[in-house]
């Protein structure tokens, strides 16, 4: 290139290489390269610097010099072979166009609103002479182009020029590199040193005690998308995003976390998706390490995530590890010593330490207090970590359900049970706790069901009891509760011992005791009705459950008065008994009672 230039030229392209080398800032340099070239180029009265943009597929002025309106030239967009600079960046090489009619042909491949653009950018008056194109080159790669205009009849471009132009093009190329590298490297130790500060900002709010929900919310507004903390059994913890996530977006991310915990198998996981026509990048971070995971971080982003961004939410990922451990370690340790308690008071054995580590769980001796116990059957059949975590998970729902209202007590895991002591003010009625109690503990049941319907759960009610001395009494009773719903397969799985009438006569007798009895009272009437197919014993449960009232029970039965009564003479003569005779009815009432718990028991 050297041999083909003058000692002039020579002199003007070490000036333009001083001059666009010597700043690292890519608009200055290429605002510098427009002018000095112009500068050096004497039939140059004004040029435009174009690059390549691969998003968009067209060259886009970065710059343009001389007698334009420049606001205006920079919104033409154009395609390779589109005018001038299009046949140049096609070409990839120099190129003269020496006269308006070559310009004027050049021009006529431009789209009618770029040349629009171009009539509007430059005034009336002038008009262009000749005008020459470089492309810059990259390591085999045309990334732009350069093109000056001449708008004076006396002043052309010459072949010295376009070797000028393209020695010129060639130090662009190389300065533009070097921006280019310098600002993704600055770009890089920006986002570094932001990865840092993230890490910092969050280990100071650990250290604060912020908890999780402050932290998910720090992570939402600096990286400004949806942040989503879920478990390891996929159960939303802890969450931050914006107005435009909709109920159906949430539910839909919900279940996909339920999907993904059990599946993913690296420690991040990035995916292109599509809700109800949106894009979004679905980034999933894993907590811990398998196998045992601690939960999934998800990041539902309406824009391309940068590998440095996922890094710093890696980082941010150690923060929340140690944060759901530190929680774990004290939940666990208040499991424990709620549980010490609640053997304590299992076994009725109260002394002064006892009432003392209840004071310090907040318990007041002098308050009523009623009892509950929550049995899962199907939980104690899973892997161990997986039943500690739906365990953990549990008693977690517990105490949002129970002690949502400001409500006193404790939730303890006893095995595959829960046991949940609410406290209540020794002025608030027996009937009112129980009430409450049992509302509660059907909201309880619903949540559950909700959550996971494979999990099967029954729940007894103890008594009130004033004072934790006697608290022991109202546990047994919440235990005899399930123990009932247990053994007779009581359709309704929440009891409370003040439902039970009958059904605690058959709590406290042996099974062989209540068939023995069964058989003492009804023994006849079965064998009838199993010899003969009969209808007398529905007809004798029907006429019990309507008190003896002949008429409703002939309309519950849908048989005649006279039909019913002579049901009845039957039911008396088979008996030997007279349905009149309160001592007599008030056996039959409670055999009929015990026997429909137990009656596939008896022979």
């Amino acid at each position: 290139m050297k041999d083909t230039l003058t000692h002039r030229q020579l002199q003007s392209l070490i000036h333009v290489s001083n001059v666009i080398n010597s700043s690292l800032d890519i608009d200055t340099i290429i605002d510098s390269i427009m002018i000095e070239t112009i500068s050096a180029v004497d039939a140059a009265g004004g040029g435009s610097l174009w690059l390549y943009d691969t998003n968009q597929n067209c060259l886009i002025a970065q710059s343009a010099q001389g007698l334009f309106y420049p606001q205006i030239f920079r919104q033409i967009r154009l395609k390779a072979g589109e005018s001038m600079t299009g046949m140049t960046f096609a070409a990839r090489k120099g190129l003269i166009f020496p006269n308006e009619g070559e310009i004027k042909k050049a021009l006529t491949t431009l789209s009618a609103h770029n040349y629009d653009l171009l009539r509007s950018s430059i005034p009336n008056n002038f008009h262009f002479t000749s005008v020459i194109c470089s492309p810059i080159l990259l390591k085999g790669d045309c990334i732009g182009v350069i093109t000056l205009d001449s708008f004076q009849l006396s002043l052309h471009f010459k072949q010295e020029d376009i070797n000028l132009l393209e020695a010129i093009c060639h130090q662009a190329a190389i300065a533009l590199e070097k921006s280019s590298l310098y600002q993704e490297k600055e770009r890089t130790v920006y986002k570094l040193s932001h990865s840092i500060e993230i890490h910092r900002n969050l280990a100071n709010l650990v250290l604060q005690g912020e908890g999780l929900h402050s932290i998910i919310t720090y992570i939402h507004q600096t990286i400004g998308q949806h942040t989503l903390l879920f478990d390891d059994l996929g159960e939303l913890i802890a969450s931050a995003y914006d107005s435009s996530l909709s109920n159906d977006i949430l539910n839909f991310i919900k279940q996909q976390a339920k999907h993904i915990i059990g599946s993913l198998e690296n420690s991040r996981s990035v995916a292109e998706i599509e809700i109800d026509g949106k894009h979004y990048q679905l980034v999933v971070l894993s907590l811990g390490p398998k196998p045992k995971s601690l939960g999934i971080l998800i990041i539902l982003s309406t824009k391309q995530m940068s590998e440095l961004d996922i890094s710093a939410l890696e980082h941010a990922c150690t923060v929340i590890s140690l944060e759901l451990v530190k929680e774990q370690a004290i939940f666990d340790t208040q499991q424990r010593l709620k549980g010490e308690l609640v053997t304590k008071l299992f076994s009725g054995q109260m002394d002064e330490t006892i009432i003392q580590k209840a004071k310090n769980l907040n318990f007041d001796p002098t308050r009523n207090y009623i009892a509950l116990i929550i049995n899962f059957d199907n939980i104690s059949n899973k892997p161990k970590n997986l039943e500690d975590s739906m365990m953990r998970n549990i008693i977690q729902m517990s105490n949002q359900v129970f002690f949502e209202k400001h409500l006193q007590g404790i939730a303890v895991r006893n095995d595959n049970q829960i046991v949940v002591l609410l406290s209540f003010h020794s002025k608030v009625s027996s009937s009112t706790i129980i009430s409450r109690t049992k509302e509660l503990a059907k909201w309880f049941q619903q949540e559950i069901d909700v959550k996971n319907d494979k999990t099967d759960v029954a729940i007894g009610i103890g008594r009130v009891k004033k004072g934790l001395l006697h608290v022991h009494r109202s546990l047994q009773e919440a235990a005899q509760c399930l123990k009932f719903i247990q053994n007779y397969h009581f359709d309704n799985k929440v009891i409370s011992y003040t439902d039970l009438g009958v059904q605690r006569f058959i709590l406290q007798n042996s099974e062989e005791e209540l068939i023995d009895f069964i058989h003492e009272v009804l023994g006849p009437l079965i064998e009838y009705e199993q010899l003969r197919k009969g209808e007398l014993l529905t007809t004798l449960f029907v006429y019990l459950e309507q008190n003896q009232n002949a008429k409703k029970t002939s309309d519950a039965l849908h048989v005649h008065t006279n039909t019913l009564n002579y049901r009845l003479k039957r039911i008396e003569e088979i008996l030997l008994i007279n349905l009149t005779d309160s001592k007599q009815l008030f056996n039959i009432h409670l055999a009929i009672s015990i026997y429909q718990y137990i009656k596939n028991k008896v022979n």
